[in-house]
This record gives C-alpha cells, sequence and structure tokens, in this order.
C-alpha cells in the first residue's frame, strides 16, 4: 500500500504547486534549463566525475547563486564537474524527475522540498544518507526543525538548504492609531482578538479594514495548521497516524469560526491578500510574499512581524516550507556528491546564501549573525526553529485535498467543526486503506 500512495503521490505532485516555494510556469522552465547549462564548458576528463543536479525553482536569481557556488566547488573540487538544471515548481520539475527515473537515469543531485520525501523514499529515488550525515562536521549544528524535513522513518535523506517560514505580519502604524503598543503583538488567541476587534473599521455595516485577515479558501491552508500547531495538535501521532479530528484542531476551528466574521474581509489564497493592499492590519503570511510590501515606500516602517499567536498554555508554533539537497539513488558517486551537499552547507556558505538571497539560516551557529543583518531576521530565525513543515508521508497530499476542504466547509459555516473534522479523518483513513 506504501508504494501504490508513493506512486500516486508523485502523479498528484506533477499537478500541484506547493505552498512557500517560489513562483514558476512550465513554460519558463524552457527557457531557463537552457540558460541553466553546465556550469563548465569544457568537456569533463577522464579522471573527473560528472554530476548532475536539478533543482527546483527556475527563477534568474536563485539560478545564479547556484551556479556561482558550483564554479567555486569546482574551483576547489577540479576533479568534480557539477550538471546544473532546474525547473518551475510543480508540473514541470515532477515531470522531468519522474522521466529522468523512468529512463533509468535519475538525477545524482536533486534540490527539492518537503513533499517528496516519503514518494520518493518509497520509489527507491532517494538515497539514504543517514552515514554521511553522521560524519558530517555540521550534523550538531542543522537546526532541529529543518533537520526533521529530510528525516523519513529514521533514516536521513535530505538536508535543508532553504527555508520559507509564515511569519505573523502587522502594521504597527495601525497598532498606533488603535491604541496598541507597536513593539507589543499578540502572543496568545485572545490577544489576537482582542487585537483584531480594535482594530477592524466598518463603514456603513461592511469591513473595510479587517483587523486580522485569514483566507476563506486556499491551495494549502496551512494558515489553518498554524492554528493547529498553535494549539499543540500536529499532522501525525508518534506512530505516523493521521490526527485530523483531535479536539485541538476541533478548538482552533471554532475559533476562527468566531472570530473571523467581525474582523476579516473574505477572501481566497488566489486574490491578493488584503495586507498586502493596505486593507488588513493583521495576517499569517508566508515570508517570501511579505517581500513586496517591505520593498514599498509606502509601508515603509510601517510593517513588523513576530511568531504566530498560540493560545494559551501552549507552546509557539508556524508552518515552515523547506527545500533540500537529496542524492538520487543512481548516483554512482555519493561521495563527490555529499561532498559537494558539505560544501553547500557549511555555516559560512548558509550565511552567505542568506545574504545573497534573503533566507533565513539553517544553522544554529549563524542565528546571532543573521539576526544582525536585519531587524526582522531574530523573528524570521525564530519562525524557521518553531517552524513544521508538511507531513512527510505517502498520504501528504491526500491529506491536504481532504483538510482544505474541511477548512473551507467550517469557514462558510456548511459543518460543524468537531462532525467536519471527524468525517475528514475517516475520508483520510479510507484513502491511506486503499
Amino acid at each position: 500500500m506504501k508504494k501504490t500512495l508513493a506512486l500516486l503521490l508523485l502523479v498528484s505532485l506533477t499537478l500541484a504547486c506547493f505552498t512557500g516555494c517560489a513562483s514558476g510556469t512550465p513554460a519558463a522552465t524552457t527557457a531557463a534549463t537552457t540558460a541553466a547549462t553546465t556550469a563548465t564548458t569544457a568537456a569533463p576528463a577522464a579522471d573527473q566525475t560528472t554530476l548532475s543536479f536539478l533543482r527546483i525553482g527556475n527563477d534568474t536569481a536563485e539560478a545564479d547563486y547556484w551556479k556561482d557556488l558550483i564554479a567555486r566547488f569546482q574551483a576547489d573540487n577540479p576533479s568534480v564537474v557539477i550538471e546544473y538544471d532546474d525547473a518551475a515548481i510543480g508540473e514541470a520539475m515532477e515531470t522531468k524527475l519522474n522521466t529522468s527515473f523512468a529512463g533509468g537515469l535519475g538525477y545524482d543531485l536533486i534540490g527539492h522540498g518537503i513533499l517528496s520525501v516519503a514518494a520518493r523514499v518509497e520509489a527507491g529515488q532517494y538515497m539514504d544518507i543517514t552515514e554521511y550525515f553522521n560524519k558530517w562536521e555540521g550534523r550538531e549544528d542543522l537546526m532541529p526543525s529543518v533537520l526533521a524535513n529530510g528525516t523519513y522513518n529514521g533514516k536521513v535523506y535530505g538536508l535543508a538548504y532553504s527555508t520559507t517560514p509564515f511569519v505573523f505580519a502587522y502594521r504597527t502604524d495601525l497598532f498606533e492609531d488603535a491604541g496598541l503598543d507597536p513593539n507589543a503583538p499578540p502572543t496568545t488567541w485572545e490577544e489576537l482578538k482582542e487585537y483584531a476587534e480594535k482594530l477592524t473599521v466598518t463603514e456603513n455595516g461592511a469591513i473595510t479594514q479587517a483587523g486580522f485577515a485569514f483566507p476563506l479558501s486556499a491551495g494549502n491552508f496551512v494558515e489553518f495548521d498554524v492554528f493547529s500547531f498553535g494549539n499543540g495538535s500536529l499532522y501525525y501521532d508518534d506512530a505516523g497516524n493521521p490526527t485530523l479530528d483531535t479536539p485541538e484542531r476541533a478548538e482552533a476551528l471554532e475559533f476562527l469560526t468566531d472570530l473571523l466574521p467581525s474582523v476579516n474581509i473574505p477572501y481566497s489564497a488566489s486574490d491578493t491578500n488584503p495586507f498586502l493592499t493596505g486593507k488588513a492590519a493583521m495576517v499569517l503570511i508566508n515570508n517570501v510574499a511579505l517581500t513586496p510590501m517591505l520593498k514599498n515606500e509606502e509601508y515603509a516602517g510601517k510593517v513588523a512581524i513576530a511568531v504566530p499567536p498560540h493560545n494559551e498554555g501552549k507552546d509557539a508554533a508556524t508552518f515552515c516550507g523547506c527545500n533540500m539537497l537529496f542524492i538520487g539513488s543512481n548516483c554512482k558517486n555519493p561521495d563527490a556528491a555529499f561532498t559537494f551537499i558539505s560544501a553547500a552547507l557549511t555555516a559560512d556558505e548558509v550565511l552567505n546564501r542568506a545574504k545573497v538571497l534573503n533566507v533565513p539560516v539553517t544553522r544554529t551557529s549563524q542565528i546571532e549573525a543573521f539576526a544582525a543583518l536585519d531587524p526582522m531576521n531574530e523573528v524570521r530565525a525564530q519562525c524557521v526553529a518553531v517552524g513544521v513543515g508538511m507531513p512527510r508521508t505517502t498520504w501528504a497530499t491526500a491529506f491536504q485535498t481532504i483538510r482544505n476542504n474541511m477548512v473551507q466547509e467550517v469557514l462558510y459555516g456548511a459543518a460543524e467543526p468537531a462532525a467536519a473534522l471527524a468525517d475528514a479523518q475517516a475520508q483520510l483513513l479510507s484513502e491511506i486503506a486503499g
């Protein structure tokens, strides 16, 4: 059943785009792939090892970063040639990987996300790198939250190079207008409710400024997951069984259904987030998605971020996407492949990548230096540290679909939280059972 689910997940991954990653289109991939050619133009010598490398995402800035890193790596390791390629997130990436492995080749190095882990491990496409990891100098320094994302059934398959946490963003100027301390954002659900009510503006009975913005439909409803995590409920239990119908999740849904009607401007995740257009005072948002607003002079000095509020008595938590480096199962020289991974994940390189690409660091030893780069970076690092990634299971995409439908039904008043969660759990268990 695991292998069947894994194959189904590989098919569904081909059709899906994932939250927390940069955007791209299959059409753009063709041009990017053409441009992203081998970092070394000369043919490799007989005593050289050639490694193929496919990275998820076809954004120019990150492609340029990896090409530069490869050039530096090859200068230090002249016996290794890295052939770089990339693909847009979603169909382009999955199709390229599936086609390569189906042809008996595969890639030696793969940069991919959390949802790929279980499916491609079960399909025999990712190599177990636990022994390499146990000898790696950075094993004690990698943040535990990001190490977990590449671990499956107790074995290490991927090591993180990039994270995309969800942060709690708020307008400091609107806080001041409402008589709230802009240096003291809400830390609990009760404070969130209190602040949202004070920050909501209505005209003629209609909300014109949302105190707290929350989507009523989403491609991947991780905003709801943030509330579940902040109430102590994760995706699965210690035995790996799904936990959709916990009392903690029901409490999170009940809190949202009570709060949102009076403080939220209804919107879909496919719409422009009202916070980004100045129509909301607080929001849960992907750290990358917030970037345009932070660069907009109109909002200079008016936006701050914090770790998302949690329920009283529970630990702070948030959702965090993650991309990792894997070694393909068909790699004939895993020693050379892990040497490249090690070079990409040194403490100095982790900090350099943070500077070049504005991504949070993944090593604990670099948090202080990262925080010194930008006043918001300390919070970003905190969000990574308490971040939870998508479930590393073969039923992950089935979970997404079922969870999304369930949350939407409840938020639109078509179902009660407890009953909807019980139905969703039953659906998911049925999918897993086949």
